[in-house]
This record gives structure tokens, sequence and C-alpha cells, in this order.
């Protein structure tokens, strides 16, 4: 390109650059070795296009011919870079490099290496620490990190830094630490989805970690992390909770030949991993089955399953499927009416289906899929969906530090404490150490166990939803003798496992089979 060519100004300049489709380079990395005047580093942008690879070089007028632009320009010749020079006034040069976060004063910007470094740091202290789950904020002026940890967020007040600094640690997790990203880059204007490389997460113990993103405008940024273990060995549905009698529902619904099994419940309660474990269960049961997942993505291992991820349409993944011979069939989830659907087939061509489904209770799965315009005669069909199970997860008492409610009733809201003295046994019951100790890290809470209520479907259940609703049918399978999950909860406070306030606030109410039971 000739000097007159470069020295024209085009038209528009802010509207030629956003993150999606340009990287900043950082002067001082790129020129090792070379000391880059301060007069001179605020009036430069150096730009890469992330499709191309070709480099723009923003430059204000005023050094126009410059010895100081002229010897950068001839550094960076002989580094083998030649950029297209492109000459703006310090408007156009604020637009362009606000959009980069470029120009912070007296900070240094640092390598991808460092960078990554400082990632793995954020997810070794997260796996220390039992993290379900990371949550990484950038504002105005800081960047905060919390962990979420036995279901409570937590603010770790260690990873604290500037506004800049996050972007830039954000920008390099999600840009060269990720794979199937849903935008080309990081995005300040639009959400995104993406999964931490094996690479980085492999010596942390984990088969990978979920990414997503939300933008909050005006270069405001929330990335979600959630850290995916890779177990060493098969769970067990009592080791994450299930009760004796729930087991037994559960593997009567997964002995039938067909039919839907559908582990539900809020986001970040356990339904995965119940999956998992009741994709495992039929594996050891019966070794010879052949089981065959649809995972959007592939995440943790399933002991004895050949597991695969979504790469077409759910309509043409499922024909596939159904070409490979399976007995069972998991899918990760029955997000929308596509996936239900296709649920619904496999099961229709006589295999037994596993499944996921975001819900308040379990009964309300039926509630759910109708509203995707599955025909009521196919959610009514026990044959069909055979078994609904609800999971979710409650905080762990700390066995050392934990302290009788009795002693404590006195500082409870009094319709709270009215209810605890109603639906539970107080003298048994114990509660949260706000001040925690050593042994649970000084919060009061240590692990997470499941709490369920496990629907086993039948003809009168099913005649009952279609012709009364969901609260007849719920009250005809608890007069059966069933535990529900309010009573799976009360139990674990009686115990003296579980807060009864955290329980009731957090987990499900106390006296929510008493809304359930009351009369129309």
């Amino acid at each position: 390109m000739s000097e007159n060519s470069q020295n024209e100004r085009p038209g528009s300049v802010e509207s030629r650059f956003s993150e999606r489709t340009h990287s900043c380079i950082n002067l001082r990395q790129l020129l090792k070795g070379e000391s880059i005047i301060a007069d001179i580093q605020d009036s430069v942008l150096l730009l890469k296009n992330t499709e191309d690879n070709t480099c723009q070089f923003l430059v204000l007028d005023k050094l126009n011919q410059t010895p100081l632009y002229l010897e950068l320009i001839a550094k960076l010749r002989q580094s083998g870079h030649r950029p297209e020079v492109i000459w703006v006034n310090n408007e156009e040069m604020a637009q362009v490099a606000w959009k980069f976060d470029a120009g912070q004063e007296n900070e240094q910007p640092e390598d991808e290496a460092s960078l990554q470094g400082k990632v793995k740091d954020l997810l070794a202290r997260a796996v220390a620490v039992g993290a379900s789950d990371m949550h990484l904020y950038v504002s105005d002026h800081y960047f905060r990190v919390w962990f979420r940890v036995d279901g409570i967020r937590r603010p770790f007040h260690e990873f604290d830094d500037s506004a800049s600094n996050g972007r830039r640690l954000i920008q390099s997790m999600f840009n060269t630490m990720c794979a199937g990203q849903s935008t080309n880059t990081l995005s300040y204007t639009q959400s995104a989805d993406a999964r931490f490389r094996e690479e980085f997460v492999t010596e942390f113990g984990l088969s990978t970690a979920r990414v997503a993103t939300r933008p909050g405008g005006d270069n405001r940024i929330l990335v979600a992390i959630r850290p995916i273990s890779k177990r060493k060995e098969s769970l067990a549905l009592d080791s994450l909770g299930m009760t004796p009698q729930q087991i037994a529902s559960v593997r009567r619904a997964a002995r039938k030949i067909t039919g839907i099994i559908v582990a539900n419940g809020p986001t970040g309660h356990g339904k995965s991993t119940l999956l998992q474990c009741l994709a495992e269960m039929v594996l050891r049961e019966d070794p010879g089955i052949h089981l065959i997942t649809v995972e959007d993505p592939v995440e943790s291992p399933i002991f004895g399953a050949i597991q695969t991820p979504l790469m077409e349409e759910w309509p043409e993944a499922i024909r596939n499927l159904l070409r490979l011979d399976p007995d069972t069939i998991y899918y990760g989830e029955a997000r929308d009416a596509e996936s239900v659907y296709g649920v619904i087939e496999a099961a229709q061509t006589g295999h037994e289906v596993l499944t996921t489904t975001h819900t308040t209770w379990a009964i309300d799965v039926l509630q759910r899929w109708k509203r995707f315009g599955v025909d009521e005669s196919y959610l009514t069909d026990p044959t069909l969906i055979t078994c609904l199970v609800g999971i979710r997860l409650t905080p762990l008492l700390c066995p050392d530090c934990k302290q009788p409610y009795s002693g404590h009733r006195d500082s409870v809201e009094p319709e709270i404490a009215e209810i605890i003295a109603r639906y539970t046994r107080p003298e048994g019951v114990f509660s949260r150490n706000p001040a925690g100790c050593p042994a649970c890290k000084f919060t009061g809470f240590r692990g997470r166990t499941g709490v369920f209520e496990v629907i086993e479907t039948d003809r009168k259940f099913m005649s009952l939803y279609q012709r009364e609703g969901k609260f007849a049918a719920w009250q005809y399978w608890k007069q059966k003798g069933n535990t529900s999950l309010a009573e799976n909860l009360i139990s674990l406070i009686n115990d003296g496992l579980v807060d009864p306030v955290t329980g009731h606030t957090k987990v499900c109410n106390l006296n929510r089979d008493e809304t359930f039971n009351e009369p129309d």
C-alpha cells in the first residue's frame, strides 16, 4: 500500500471495527525489547482482523510525518509487520479504543500465557473449594468473582481487579481457551456459549467447563462457568441421597421394556448427574444393554455407554440413532418442542429413553411438555411416560460446628419459625453456625445431598391428571404411600443434617404438600 493511499481517511472509522471482527495487539508484546514512548502509545492502536489476519494501524493525525511516528512504523516493518495505516482524529480514536478497552493509564497489558495462567488459577481455586459454578462480572469500574459452594454464592475478593484487566482475562479465556463458541470471538453485544478445551482443565480433574456470557451494555459483561468433573468411578442412586423406596420405584420403571424416565428440577440442581447415575444403574443391571447418548455437548463419562455429541438437528439425530440398534437412548435435555418430540418418537419405536427437563416440580413435566405442543394423549400414556424424578440439592450442615436449633429459634422470622415448629421435631433439629469453623471454611455448610420426589406413573394417575388436573393426580400418588419432596427434606432436617431455614427458603417450602392438598 502506498503512502498516499495510507493517508486517505476512510468514512465511518468507528463502524469498521468491533470485538467481533478484530482484536487489539499489544505493542509492548509485539516489539519486545523496544521502548515504546508513552507520548505515542496513547496516540496509536494496532488491530488485527480475525477473519483475514490483516492488520490496521490507527494513528492520530497529529503524528503525521513526525519523527516518533516514523521511528515506530520503521520498527513495525523491521519486525515483519506492514499494517494498513489509518489516520484518525481524537474522537475517532477514542471511539475505537473504547471498544477494545485500549489506552488504559498505567496498566501493562499481559501476554496470553499470563492471562491463561490467571484463568487456570481461578479454575484451580474453584475446584479446591468445591465450587459448582463460577461467576465473573465486569462492571464499568471493576472485575469481581463469585463461586457457588454448597449452593451458596460467595465472593472471592482475592481475584478482584480493574475492569480493563477483567475484560482482558475474559477475552483471553473465551477466545483462546474455549471450543464450540457460539460467536467467533467474545462479544459485548450478544450472549454466547462455549466450553473449555480439555487441555486447559484436565489437570484439575475436569472433563470441561461450560461457559455462558451475557452482555450488560456499555462494555459490562457477566460470565458463568460450570466446571464438569471427570468422574473416576460409577455413582449409585443412594449416594445421591435417594431413599430405598424411591430407588425401588426408579428400578421398576427402568425394567420396563419401553418408556421415558425424566429427571427434572431447576437449573443447577443435579439433573445431569442424576441422569448419568440412572444410565449407569441400567448398565450395571444388564451389562449387555446397548445404551447410546446424544449430548450437547458430551461432558462427564458414563461408564459402559456409547457417548455422542449432537451433531445435527434433533429429528435427524433420532433417525440416525434408531439405525444404530440401541436398547436405551439417553437424551441430555428435552428443552424445546423439537427435542421433546424426538424423545417421544424414540419411546414410541420401542426404546427406553432417559432425559432431563427444567421444571419446578416433578409433576410439572407433563404441563411443560404440553406447552411445547405435545398431544395430551401422549402425555397421559403411562406406557410412554413411566417415571418423573424430581431433584433438588440442599447444603448439608457442617457436623463440626452446627448448633441446636432450640437455642436460636428466637432469631428466626416468626412466620418461618411457626412453620418449622409445625412440620419438624425442633428438639432434634440443628441450625447453621454463621461463623463456621476451619473444617467448613467458615461457611457453616459442608457438602450437599439430593432431595427427591419420584412419581412412578400408572393408568389411574394419568386418568386423574387428564380429567381433574395435576393436584388430583399428585394426591392419588401421595395416598399410595409415596414420599414427597417436602417429606424427604423434613426427614433430613429432623436427622440434624439440614438447616431448617435454608431448607424451607432455598430448597422446598416445608408446607408445600399442604398447598398441593388444598381443595378446589
